[in-house]
């Protein structure tokens, strides 16, 4: 039987928010730069407005019963996503992680090679102990042989 020996829950982060109103924003003036009035920058402008939706749902800044709510590590170095509607995506495993003082980037793989899954974690959106406790973990080198 295996138990779970690591959760950590994910709420809203306001650094994320941030940083996709900015580079939302950026991107459009660029645009508006680059390809001044014409069809393409109207065209442009709402795949980023659709761009920035999907993130901001996905990252719980917009309703969305499919936002990633908990993680879970269990005995057997199996890991389970959490979404708001309860589902879950289980049996995953941990291929690599990117850490730095101020997020986590965590990259999972799926049974199948072209099944991946990336899960982003940034300082003020979980709990400061917990976000330590990953940082460790991830940073062990024992973690991925």
């Amino acid at each position: 039987m295996t138990r779970i020996v690591f959760s950590i829950s994910i709420f809203r982060s306001k650094i994320l928010l941030t940083y996709l109103v900015l580079m939302h924003g950026l991107m459009i003036v660029t645009l508006g730069c680059v390809l001044g009035a014409s069809g393409w920058m109207i065209f442009m402008t709402i795949i980023l407005i659709l761009s920035f939706i999907h993130y901001g749902q996905y990252h719980q800044w917009l309703k969305n019963n499919k936002s990633l709510v908990r993680v879970e590590r269990d005995s057997n170095n199996k890991w389970t996503l959490i979404y708001s509607n309860n589902s879950q995506c289980t049996k995953l495993k941990l291929t690599s992680s990117y850490v730095s003082p101020q997020l986590v980037i965590l990259y999972f793989s799926k049974i199948y090679f072209w099944q991946r899954s990336t899960v982003t974690i940034i300082v003020d959106a979980v709990d400061d102990k917990l976000f330590r406790h990953l940082r460790l973990y991830c940073r062990d080198p024992k973690t991925f042989q």
